[in-house]
């Protein structure tokens, strides 16, 4: 009903977008009537699916449906979009990235079919199928089943066919296959199937990690990447700086500070730039890119309104450059206080012991003592009545090891007070230490330090995805690792071992 309604009052050539659940697309009744209304007459263009638990207060999954009366008449086809498996995980909700989001608007504008994601499909072919616009039935994501080969479980090896379904990485960090794998001398002419093994360098899965993040082709093809990237930024830096108002220049001023358009001219050149390369696709690239301008946003938007100004500085790297001194003073003070933190929060675990001999105390214990001491005290008093000084001088020793146990103790709760106190001057100190400095930067020198932070934060951007693509290379071979090596020879050798074991336990308590 809403979706008709939307529709009723689109212009001739209007467009909507509107989210709705799965259950429009292959109900029937007056839903499959409505489904086929809208498609014999072309303006369903769309049909994109989501990943669930993406809105709030429901884990169902969603789809946008897009209709476009603009060219409805000759539209014979519906694209439809599968991006319900690429999203990133929160606790309450899912969110998608910057590069989901970028993917899924590029294939709806490009329009074209890409193999387990989006698919043009006729209007006759959706009529064929009832007008059941599911979207698995005509774009199937779902990820190919997990190979397992029984030789190799059997004898050890790992199949070469699952290490070559790994090209990926081959491809883009030299030697590293060479490094891992090394092939077996195994022929046989029954089995065509080849083997390799581990590498020697591999004694456990453990292994696997550190020498793959210190490998040569990985940091050579990382920095290779990086290289091309600053090379990229350095070109387009102009195109950035173009963004401030240039009172001499209005014409030119007024192109460049349309921070969307320059958005879109960056995002097209930094693809093209990458296209040759593989080792990010083009939506990662793109996704990176689009990350990095989405937390710079009002940032760029600032730098067209008013240029290069002082406040766009933050705090912390104006501290960094011009007070370092009181970074490090409170860093310390913030380190030192989480360490006391922590021994008063050990303290009050049920099963606490002071190995370290660090003087803190729990909190019942603390109480007991100085009722402890408050006793002592009077011991000494009545003694000292009856002036027995051997029993005087004996309470006198007790009350001063109690007494010396909590001043240790209140030692670290004082200190940990005079720390509070500290940081919250030394932040102050530091909050008007900043303000100073800003009114002393002129306009180029915030230029120089805005423009370097923006390089860096584009640099860590990118670094991201590529320590990504290096953890799921780690994940990939331990895969292999988990899968092969050890054999199911192995393991009832070691079960076998274990059985021989424990029968004679049995035998030794009498059992057998």
């Amino acid at each position: 009903m809403f979706v008709q309604h939307m529709l009723a009052v689109l212009k001739s050539n209007g467009r909507l977008a509107t989210v709705m659940p799965h259950g429009v697309l292959f109900r029937g009744g007056e839903e499959r009537e409505a489904r086929q209304y809208f498609i014999d007459r072309g303006y369903l263009e769309a049909v994109i699916g989501l990943p669930s638990n993406l809105f709030y207060g429901t884990g169902i999954p969603a789809c946008i449906l897009i209709l476009n009366k603009e060219g409805a008449p000759q539209r014979d086809h519906v694209l439809f979009i599968n991006a319900d498996r690429e999203y990133r995980e929160g606790k309450a909700q899912n969110h998608l990235r910057p590069e989901d989001i970028d993917k899924i608007v590029h294939a709806y504008r490009a329009g074209k079919n890409i193999d387990g994601y989006a698919k043009r499909v006729p209007v006759a072919h959706i009529r064929d199928e009832d007008y059941n616009c599911n979207i698995r039935r005509y774009v199937d994501n779902a990820p190919p089943p997990e190979p397992h080969d029984v030789r190799a479980h059997l004898h050890g090896g790992v199949p070469v066919s699952e290490i070559d379904a790994l090209d990926h990485f081959w491809q883009n960090y030299q030697g590293l296959r060479e490094s891992c794998f090394i092939p077996r001398n195994y022929s046989n002419k029954n089995s065509p199937v080849a083997y390799a093994d581990f590498s020697a360098d591999f004694s456990s899965k453990r292994d696997i990690a550190p020498f793959i993040n210190t490998h040569p082709g990985v940091t050579q093809g990382h920095a290779q990447f990086m290289t091309v990237l600053e090379s990229w930024w350095q070109e387009h830096l102009p195109v950035i700086e173009a963004l401030a108002p240039d009172p001499d220049n209005q014409q030119a001023a007024n192109l460049g500070r349309n921070v969307y358009a320059v958005r879109a001219t960056l995002l097209d050149s930094i693809e093209r730039t990458f296209a040759s390369q593989h080792l990010l696709n083009r939506y990662q690239v793109r996704g990176a890119f689009a990350n990095y301008y989405k937390q710079l946003a009002s940032d760029f938007k600032s730098i067209a309104a008013s240029g290069w100004g002082p406040e766009l500085i933050p705090d912390e790297d104006i501290l960094q450059s011009q007070f370092p001194q009181v970074l490090a003073e409170l860093e310390q003070q913030h380190a030192r206080l989480a360490e006391l933190q922590a021994l008063f929060a050990a303290a009050s675990e049920e099963d606490f012991e002071d190995t370290d001999e660090t003087g803190v105390l729990p909190a019942d214990e603390v109480k007991s003592l100085k009722t402890a001491l408050k006793e002592t005290k009077g011991m000494m008093k009545l003694a000292k009545r009856d002036q027995n000084f051997g029993d005087w001088d004996s309470h006198r020793v007790e009350a001063e090891r109690i007494e010396k146990q909590l001043a240790r103790h209140k030692a670290l709760e004082d200190e940990a007070k005079l720390l509070k106190a500290a940081i919250k001057s030394t932040e102050a100190k530091k909050d008007e230490l900043v303000e100073q400095a800003r009114l002393k930067i002129s306009k180029d020198e915030a230029r120089q330090v805005i423009v370097e932070r923006l390089g860096k934060t584009l640099l860590n951007s990118y670094r991201q995805y590529l320590r990504a693509d290096q953890r799921a290379c780690i994940a990939a071979i331990e895969n292999l690792w988990n899968k092969y090596a050890i054999t199911a020879k192995q393991i009832e050798a070691e079960r076998d071992e274990a059985a021989k074991v424990l029968q004679e336990f049995l035998v030794e308590l009498g059992y057998e």
